[in-house]
């Protein structure tokens, strides 16, 4: 028992994030309904039940662990089909359900869910429905996630992006006004694929971490070294360090030339492994500058 709770403990603790957007999109919805629900609609299951799902969702008396997580979801969603926080519990139980390896139910909320806004929950259903053998639709989930990325992107002031259609898909480049906090990237070149296939990222970053460690080694600080890194779903490698004395003008060459590799032959694959399904690493460098996670 003491090792299964530690597990659990461990397990979670990388995982809860993945759930806090949808938890807090759904209790929003919630507010709203209270607000704009009409007696006929309240009579099948009142927003009280909702709100007994969300205190469940955020009690410090039960560890969040996926079972816990599926379990009240799954109640909600049975209870309250009709409810309007239907496909954001759809969008939750998905998560949790991939992460406990239950795939084919995964799939069905996922589709449940609708179309998705949040990222995470995008990657988690594209890589269930590669699971589950429904190639088709898991591309179709990647190709809406883009377009939103990138209409999110064009309307954002501090973003330059240019689109260059190549043989085997789409390149676009990013300029960033001001840095990533969390990532450190200022500009990026992300290659998606046209027919199957996940998308691929170079990236000019100051990545945080490695500058702080830099730091610890050398006992100086380099501000003018950022970091080339190439993003794949599950590899990340780093091509080399560079100084503000090569321009990203003077890389787009290579990069965009590197990409269109990769778009010849792209990561098509999906992960298991014993602890449920493994999500692409770094969504977020992935698909940079995506303001909602």
């Amino acid at each position: 028992m003491g090792v299964r709770k530690n597990f659990f403990k461990r397990y979670f603790g990388k995982r809860a994030r993945h759930y806090l957007g949808a938890v807090i999109a759904a209790a929003v919805t919630s507010f709203v309904a209270i607000n704009m629900l009409s007696k006929a609609w309240a009579q099948d299951c009142s927003i009280s039940a909702a709100m007994d799902w969300q205190r469940a969702l955020h009690s410090t008396d039960i560890e969040q662990s996926p079972e816990h997580i599926s379990a009240v979801t799954e109640a909600f969603l049975s209870a309250c089909p009709e409810r309007p926080e239907f496909f954001e519990a759809s969008r939750i139980a998905g998560m949790a359900s991939a992460d406990l390896g239950d795939l084919d139910r995964a799939a069905m909320h996922f589709e449940n869910a609708g179309p998705m806004t949040e990222r995470l929950a995008n990657f988690y259903a594209i890589s269930t429905f590669l699971a589950v053998d429904q190639g088709r639709l898991a591309w179709r989930t990647r190709d809406r996630l883009v377009e939103a990325w990138r209409s999110r992107l064009e309307r954002a002031p501090q973003v330059s992006l240019n689109a260059q259609p190549v043989e085997g898909g789409m390149i676009y480049q990013l300029f960033f006004q001001e840095t990533d906090k969390n990532t450190g990237i200022r500009t990026a070149w992300v290659a998606v694929p046209t027919g199957p296939g996940w998308p691929a990222t170079l990236t000019f970053s100051r990545d945080p971490m490695r500058l702080a460690f830099r730091r610890v080694r050398t006992g100086t600080a380099q501000n003018d070294l950022r970091y080339v890194d190439f993003h794949r779903c599950f590899v990340r490698r780093s091509l080399g360090e560079i100084t503000t004395k090569l321009t990203s003008t003077e890389f787009d060459a290579a990069a965009r030339a590197s990409l269109t590799a990769y778009l010849a032959n792209p990561d098509q694959r999906t992960r298991r492994t014993d602890e449920g399904l493994e999500i692409c690493y770094s969504p977020a460098r992935l698909l940079p500058g995506v303001p909602n996670n």
